[in-house]
């Protein structure tokens, strides 16, 4: 019986900490702003022109390979640091690791704001809204 309890206890145990263990989801900061997903969804609705829908597909087909490959970059030089820091590396070169991600996570600011950018001149103002308001929606759930 009191195998059977401690059995019990132990794995309950490992079943409440182990998502204290597990490596995190995600390890890119979530995207300051992402319209695409919304724009993608709302497409039959927002009406667009042959002209938007041909400058949208341009865009799609290059600028999200672009930022999968800042992200990869981001992901690598976060995994240097990471681990220097557990090495005890010197400060020096924790610094400089530290500016290369900043200056990474700074690039895909940039990059989801000029999308953003992107978007705001191709859509008409109400297009934009539609996508915008969708957006927020989605964000308050």
């Amino acid at each position: 019986m009191k195998h059977k309890l401690l059995t019990a206890a132990i794995l309950g145990l490992s079943l409440v900490t182990a998502p204290l263990y597990a490596a995190p989801a995600r390890e890119l900061s979530e995207p300051i702003v992402e319209l695409m997903p919304v724009v993608k969804k709302l497409t039959p609705e927002l009406k667009l022109s042959a002209e938007q829908q041909a400058k949208l597909k341009t865009w799609m087909e290059t600028a999200p390979a672009k930022r999968q490959a800042v992200e990869a970059e981001a992901l690598e030089m976060r995994k240097q640091l990471r681990a220097a820091i557990l090495s005890g590396a010197d400060d020096a070169v924790r610094q400089d690791l530290l500016n290369q991600v900043g200056q990474k996570e700074t690039q895909l600011l940039t990059m989801r704001s000029k999308c953003t950018d992107f978007l705001r001149e191709l859509l008409t103002p109400a297009q934009f809204t539609q996508v915008r308001e969708a957006y927020e929606a989605s964000r308050a759930k």
